[in-house]
């Protein structure tokens, strides 16, 4: 649509799946005039939900340090050793399925011009009757299934304290996150075709190499789409990550990040950096099951993203 320069309150989702420069550009929307967003609620209570089940920790031996890394960022917000304090994050806790759903149908905070909801399909696969009864616009953030899989498999391998190269650690299976054991393959993917046939025809789809190669093209396109007035200063942002305690969303989820150095590139972003090189033609075998989950959804929505001129 295209803009007439006045904004009119609204809901922007963005879906994702992980390590797909998502956090990056949730950093620059929250650097937009009248901006209150929500980092990743519908995660946290999935993350609730596996913390809490101890199946889990039995099929999956690997979430242990996981888990470790997570409680220990808790000690850390016990001990007020974090710079997030004062803001707007609650307790992991607080954050259930009826609690987001009834969160995110309430009105847009008072003083802000629209919310911006950043979330995994994961966090929100099975749970679709969860989604608010709302007017909103649904979009998607998507990464050749390449680049995304060598970034999970080094989150991973830290995350679970993996000894060796990165390089050696199979992330086909033996996870709950980011696997199939316990979720939909391609959940963004099954996700998008649900809002197609379900809530909006026309999703709003934009590609992460886009994005880098022409990043005011892209995000000028997205803005006029979703109706938020575009300012070219849009396009740099504060590189301090303190603003994130004003985000809605699980104060351990963001400590955790960052003391795991989860988020490192995104929170300490202040523009969206050019790509280093071309898509890998080949990749470890022991990423490139994971990858294929992903090539045919992201052909799918390839072809139906906002392209560059």
């Amino acid at each position: 649509m295209a803009s007439d320069g006045l904004y009119k309150p609204k809901k922007i989702f963005m879906w994702i799946n992980p390590r797909c420069l998502s956090t990056s550009f949730e950093k620059c929307v929250a650097h937009m005039d009248g901006a209150q967003i929500w980092h990743e609620p519908y995660v946290s209570c999935y993350f609730n939900e596996i913390f809490r089940d101890p199946e889990v920790f039995q099929r999956f031996p690997n979430m242990q340090p996981f888990l470790k890394h997570f409680m220990a960022a808790k000690q850390l917000i016990e001990a007020g050793g974090h710079i997030y304090q004062g803001g707007n994050l609650l307790p992991m806790e607080t954050f259930t399925y009826d609690w987001v759903k009834e969160q995110l149908e309430k009105p847009i905070a008072e003083g802000k011009k629209f919310m911006f909801i950043k979330d995994t399909g994961l966090g929100i696969d099975g749970h679709y009757d969860k989604l608010p009864k709302i007017e909103a616009k649904h979009t998607f953030i998507i990464r050749h299934p390449y680049r995304m899989a060598l970034s999970v498999q080094r989150l991973l391998a830290s995350t679970f304290d993996f000894e060796g190269e990165p390089s050696d650690l199979d992330i086909g299976s033996g996870h709950p996150f980011m696997a199939w054991e316990k979720l939909s393959p391609d959940p963004v993917f099954k996700l998008w075709k649900h809002v197609r046939e379900n809530i909006d025809p026309n999703p709003i789809v934009i590609d992460a190499d886009d994005l880098q190669t022409h990043p005011e093209q892209i995000l000028r396109k997205y803005c006029e789409n979703v109706g938020i007035p575009f300012k070219k200063e849009y396009l740099q942002w504060e590189k301090s990550d303190e603003s994130l305690k004003y985000f809605n969303g699980a104060l351990e989820q963001m400590v955790w990040g960052k003391t795991e150095h989860v988020y490192d590139a995104a929170f300490l972003s202040s523009c969206f950096l050019p790509l280093k090189g071309p898509v890998p033609d080949t990749i470890p075998e022991t990423c490139m099951g994971y990858a294929k989950e992903f090539l045919k959804g992201y052909s799918v929505m390839y072809e139906g993203r906002i392209k560059p001129e």
